[in-house]
């Protein structure tokens, strides 16, 4: 059982990363680092200099998958006045400045580059003999140039660097950023990227901060506990309650008790969780008031919060649960044994409780145990109606503020646990047939 335990792991290692790198490739194709920025900085007027900065602090500045060498060193928005980039410390290579404007308009942007050691400096030619440059705005909306920086001296590895920008008048909006080229070995090309920095650390646990800086684990660890206070006996009693109904009706086959039965599996089937919410909020909470709202609470006094959630959570779950084992213990009522248990003169309620149950536990177990695991995930729509401070409502802010750090560590923790629960779905069967073997 042991190797074949480590043999599944090591299948889920390619697995997990191919999960990983699906959910950063989808991401961040819907949302760019710089609109993660303007989110969670939360003002109207949001610069480029604090884009740049919280992109910096995040580490969402860096390529996403393979760093060529370039990094943004410096970035200012002009607009209407003259602006004024001053590097102070900068070493001797190759940089890039880069004018970005909104759209072609009227006006242009004068461009003026300086540095303490004029010799140290390569400009390309359309900068002419005054090392300024005229930028028209009719026709573009981006200028790009690569000057360098040469180390004159031994001892003098830096250079103070500064670039001038000075619109015209009626000049629009720019954002003027400069690049230099850092030499980077082959790992830290891999390395020194977002999808390495945010998505590969999670094969060893480490989930890292958030884009608005709590620590993941903990927040893990601090939600786990009322997402299980709902989950639980939600998965438990729901079990109970749904192989019990199914067996009933499977042994009033035929009659109008089965028909009626899945009659009404099939109307809670066909009813959103929605429904069952709302109502009862409304009914218990605001009309009988015999539990709240809305809420948490710790210790004993958490049982009064959720005891609505799960109540709801069982309901809304009867209908596909029921009809599921039906069909599983109506196959097996048609089988040999069971005619054999019959003719023996066993009584009906035996045959179906003990023999029809002990042989349909395959099907069931598949059902049943690849669902534990997730049991720590919680669930997205109880806990956001009900204010329950989980696993769910927390994944589920993380999707509102676009926090991609939470959704990947929600996503890679998912995908975990589902492959756990195939693991302990294997070695259920085990338990259940001793006829089946690990090979």
């Amino acid at each position: 059982m042991t190797t074949y335990i480590l043999r599944r792991v090591l299948y889920a290692i390619p697995i997990l990363i191919g999960v990983n790198l699906i959910t950063f490739v989808l991401f961040f194709f819907v949302n760019t680092p710089d609109d993660m920025a303007r989110i969670h900085l939360g003002v109207k007027r949001v610069t480029e200099e604090q884009i740049a900065k919280w992109k910096r602090e995040r580490d969402y500045h860096l390529p996403y998958f393979y760093n060529t060498g370039w990094s943004e060193v410096a970035v200012r928005q002009v607009s209407g006045t003259p602006v004024e980039l001053s590097l102070p410390a900068q070493l001797a290579g190759a940089y890039t400045v880069r004018i970005d404007v909104p759209k072609p308009a009227d006006g242009a942007l004068d461009l003026a580059i300086a540095t303490d050691a004029t010799a140290a400096l390569t400009l390309p030619p359309s900068f002419g003999d005054r090392k300024t440059l005229r930028l028209d705005l009719h026709s573009t909306t981006r200028g790009e140039w690569q000057f360098q920086l040469e180390r004159l001296h031994a001892d003098r590895q830096y250079h103070r660097l500064s670039l001038t920008a000075t619109p015209s008048e009626g000049a629009p909006m720019a954002v003027v950023r400069i690049f230099y080229k850092e030499h980077l070995s082959l790992i830290s090309r891999i390395t020194e990227t977002v999808f390495w920095k945010k998505s590969i650390k999670f094969l060893t646990f480490q989930f890292g901060k958030s884009d608005d800086g709590r620590n993941i684990g903990d927040e893990i660890l601090k939600r786990i506990g009322p997402s299980l206070a709902i989950t639980t006996p939600t998965f438990l009693i729901g079990i109970l309650v749904n192989i019990t109904a199914a067996m009933i009706i499977a042994f009033y086959r035929g009659t109008y008790l089965d028909f009626w039965g899945v009659f009404a599996c099939v109307i809670m089937m066909s009813i959103s969780v929605l429904f069952y919410v709302i109502g009862g909020q409304w009914l218990f909470g605001k009309m009988l008031r015999l539990v709240p709202v809305s809420g948490y609470d710790t210790g004993i006094y958490a049982a009064k919060f959720v005891a609505l959630p799960v109540v709801i959570g069982i309901l809304g779950g009867i209908g596909g649960g029921v009809r599921w084992y039906r069909t599983i213990f109506l196959e097996e009522i048609g089988r040999d044994y069971i005619r054999t248990a019959r003719a023996k003169g066993l009584p009906e309620s035996l045959v179906l409780f003990k023999h029809a149950l002990k042989n349909a536990m395959i099907p069931v177990l598949t059902g049943v145990v690849v669902t534990i695991p997730f049991l720590f995930i919680g669930s997205l729509v109880l806990e956001s109606f009900f204010s329950i401070p989980g696993m769910g409502s927390f994944t589920l802010e993380a999707i509102q503020r676009q926090d991609f750090a939470i959704v990947q560590a929600m996503v890679f923790l998912g995908s975990g646990l589902y492959i756990l629960g195939l693991i302990l779905t294997d070695i259920s069967y085990t338990l259940v047939d001793p006829r089946i073997r690990f090979e």
